[in-house]
């Protein structure tokens, strides 16, 4: 069998589209005025030492927070400009959000369990950044000088000794590289003991969310993970933001949850689970309304802006959509054998997007009328314009997977990140143009070079040069602009789409 690496498919990707959306009149959809845009063309890039994992924009939109690492990184959203580094977590953060009508409180969490992480407690910490900036935590450059002067101090007492040692420079070096990280630890500890802290994790999977619309109640999982793949408690709490107590705990999932959230109206709450279940809860009591049984490991939901309906797929290829007045089944859609991550409903509370991969038709993107009980727009890569070998065009496929999707300006444009290809792309369902942000050198046109002689370009083997998995997406109605922030390896990258104008 053949073998194939990331680092391969970043050199042998090339975009390209089996099928697109198209409009009314068939004609598939063409690329906007300056739709088409590469980096070195985004409004604003923000580099980082660390691949960035997840961000969150604040609730009047005039703050971004970026997590690289086990620091936040706190950006207006006029010239992206650094406001304040938060750091407290002492592994790399899987999750962040701004509290929904408080746009000075951020949560965050860090499970502590990554490779090289300091084994200790699950912590989500809920931070005030008023009162971080009033109270900052101590700068890096303090601690290096804390940790140098640290190193003096035991270079003397080594010559001081009966058994005399003279540090070299290259060992009182290592010594402070050393004794620095310990120092860093010791100010985080502090630093966290003025924070509200919880002992649990934040849903970090396929668009989850984690606060009520109010922003009153934090939805979060507690203590250490359970094992996945097995028979275990998995437990969800629901936190008042107010009290900063626990209201109620939701019993009855025994395998990994993939996502949890709130309806719109703040009445139920889902969770979504690989023990072949979606459960609706009740928002007030915790009292389970119902039990949607599936038959596979299900991965993301949602529910539709009116309430009255809830989607859920299933790692068997199937996607439900449930409505909530008795918990029948609306529609049972098989819509293939890939995997569905991605989820978003319009306005209307009957298009559904979906998002797929990892199966026959590779990063495909579809809109499903529900009423209708049928695709009205659909989107599919091809792996024809790769230079691979046919035998690995099937690995390529895999690699490409709808990653996030949303609707935006009240629905008339939705969008689309897929990983492997890297790229956020927008289509407008009113004038039937799209945009696309993508890395460069992988769209059309593609030079003539045969395979075999094109250069292996060693920044492919680079893992920062690629394209992401998360994306951030706020609108901006007084400057008429969508704005995106693109999670990419190298940095966040900023970009921008009109809105439509709408007569006053």
């Amino acid at each position: 069998m053949p073998r194939y690496s990331s680092a391969q498919f970043y050199k042998d990707w090339r975009y390209c589209v089996e099928k697109d959306f198209t409009n009314p009149d068939g004609e598939q959809v063409k690329y906007a005025t300056d739709g088409f845009r590469t980096w070195g063309g985004e409004l604003y890039k923000l580099p980082f030492p660390t691949a960035p994992e997840n961000a969150s924009v604040n609730a009047d939109c005039s703050l971004i927070a970026i997590a690289v690492s086990d620091n936040i990184y706190v950006y207006d959203t006029v010239n992206f400009a650094e406001v304040l580094v938060l750091k407290g977590h002492i592994s790399r953060i899987d999750n962040l959000a701004f509290q929904p009508h408080n746009p000075k409180i951020l949560v965050s969490s860090a499970q502590n369990n990554y490779g090289g992480s300091v084994p200790t407690e699950p912590t989500i910490i809920i931070w005030d950044l008023d009162k971080q900036q009033e109270h900052p935590i101590m700068e890096d450059s303090v601690i290096s000088s804390i940790a140098s002067q640290a190193t003096d101090s035991i270079a003397e007492n080594f010559l001081m000794v009966h058994t005399r040692i003279e540090l070299s420079a290259a060992e009182e070096k290592s010594l402070t590289s050393a004794i620095e990280p310990v120092i860093s630890q010791i100010v985080r500890t502090h630093a966290m003991s003025n924070q509200r802290t919880i002992n649990g994790r934040l849903s970090t999977s396929f668009q989850a969310e984690i606060f009520s619309p109010s922003g009153s109640h934090l939805i979060y999982m507690p203590g250490q993970r359970p094992r996945s793949n097995h028979v275990d408690r998995w437990d969800v709490k629901i936190y008042s933001m107010a009290t900063h107590e626990d209201l109620l705990t939701l019993r009855g999932h025994t395998d990994a949850l993939m996502w949890t959230g709130y309806s719109p109206d703040g009445t139920m709450i889902s969770t979504v689970a690989w023990d072949q279940s979606m459960r609706i809860w009740d928002a007030a009591s915790g009292e389970q309304k119902f039990v949607f049984e599936t038959t596979g490991q299900n991965w993301t939901g949602g529910f539709s802006p009116d309430s009255k309906r809830f989607a859920g797929t299933c790692g068997d290829g199937t996607f439900y959509v449930y409505s909530l007045n008795d918990g029948t089944t609306i529609l049972k859609q098989k819509a293939g054998h890939s995997w569905m991550r991605a989820l978003d409903w319009a306005p209307d509370s009957n298009i559904l997007a979906i998002g797929e991969g990892h199966g026959a038709k590779p990063g495909r993107f579809a809109l499903f009328d529900v009423n209708e009980k049928k695709v009205v727009q659909e989107r599919v890569f091809s792996t024809e314009a790769c230079r691979a070998p046919r035998e690995y065009k099937s690995f390529i496929g895999s690699s490409l997977e709808c990653q996030a999707i949303k609707f935006v300006d009240g629905g008339r444009k939705v969008l689309v990140l897929t990983s492997g290809d890297g790229g956020i792309e927008t289509y407008d369902l009113q004038t039937w143009e799209k945009w696309r942000f993508a890395r460069p050198n992988i769209d059309p046109p593609f030079d003539d070079e045969p395979e075999d002689e094109r250069p292996f370009d060693d920044n492919f083997n680079n893992p920062l040069i690629h394209g992401g998995y998360r994306m951030a997406v706020w609108e901006d109605h007084k400057e008429g602009s969508i704005f995106y922030a693109s999670l990419d390896g190298d940095s966040v990258r900023i970009w921008d789409v009109p809105m439509t104008k709408t007569s006053s």
